[in-house]
């Protein structure tokens, strides 16, 4: 079980990279070139956020399975370093996602594009102090 989960964990972290980078890219062209905010725009965000979510519900039970079978304490990096980066990304995910519903037409793109980019810099330095690159 716990080969699968991390399997999973591991796989959905391109899927979760990727849709940042779509929702990125779409705010940028968006606050860039003076776009509204459009139905495509939040439904961009609402499923970033699930799949965000989505990866760090996997993490959680990685961490819980791995806890439970004695591995997770071996590595400080997996056990404390990483989950805590994650969570941080995925606070300032959900705060700036609120603010960005909250925000006038005209802004939703500035502020979408900064909590995106944050977010997304958040996960890569958790995913480069797992992974070794950093």
């Amino acid at each position: 079980m716990y080969n699968f989960l991390t399997m999973a964990h591991s796989g959905w972290r391109y899927l979760a990279l990727l849709v940042l980078i779509v929702a990125v890219v779409k705010y940028l062209m968006g606050w860039l070139g003076n776009g509204g905010w459009s139905k495509l725009d939040r439904q961009i965000g609402l499923i970033s956020s699930i799949v965000i979510d989505i990866q760090l519900l996997l993490g959680l039970i990685l961490w819980a399975v791995g806890a439970g079978m004695g591995i997770v304490g071996a590595n400080i990096t997996r056990t404390v370093e990483h989950p805590v980066w994650m969570l941080i990304a995925i606070v300032v995910m959900h705060i700036g996602w609120s603010r960005t519903k909250k925000a006038e037409d005209a802004d939703k793109a500035r502020v979408a594009t900064i909590t995106f980019i944050a977010t997304g810099l958040l996960v890569a330095v958790g995913v480069a102090r797992i992974t070794g690159v950093m």
